[in-house]
């Protein structure tokens, strides 16, 4: 892939263009909202393969799933929504232990940041 610019495309109202496989799109993050997290594990270590779910904190305080993830190899995962203000609950639901949650709130484009530890299975 090389960088470059395509000039003088001209687009008239209600049609569209065909630039073929030639211009690749990239999303302007500046309009997004993130929200980015880690699990980890007691001792502090990234945990691969866990469950995350994503809901939305309506009004009455009552939750809406909206999506779930499941880490990747780093423990890592993302979430991306519209910039409007709004409150979530992030869950990582470890098969051997209660869930975990946290809440984050949005209010704008930006990358909200959680950390969620599993806690030690009951013995």
């Amino acid at each position: 892939m090389s960088v470059g610019t395509v000039e003088n495309v001209e687009v008239k109202a209600g049609k569209t263009r065909s630039l073929g496989d030639r211009l690749i799109l990239t999303i302007d993050e500046g309009s997004i909202a993130f929200i980015r997290g880690s699990v980890f594990n007691q001792e502090g270590r990234s945990v691969a393969g866990a469950k995350v779910e994503l809901a939305k904190i309506q009004e009455d305080g009552s939750t809406k799933k909206i999506d779930g993830r499941v880490t990747n190899e780093t423990g890592s995962f993302v979430f991306r929504l519209t910039p409007d203000t709004a409150k979530y609950r992030i869950t990582l639901k470890p098969s051997n232990a209660e869930p975990v949650s946290q809440d984050v709130e949005i209010d704008g484009a930006a990358v909200y940041r959680v950390a969620l530890s599993v806690p030690a299975a009951p013995k």
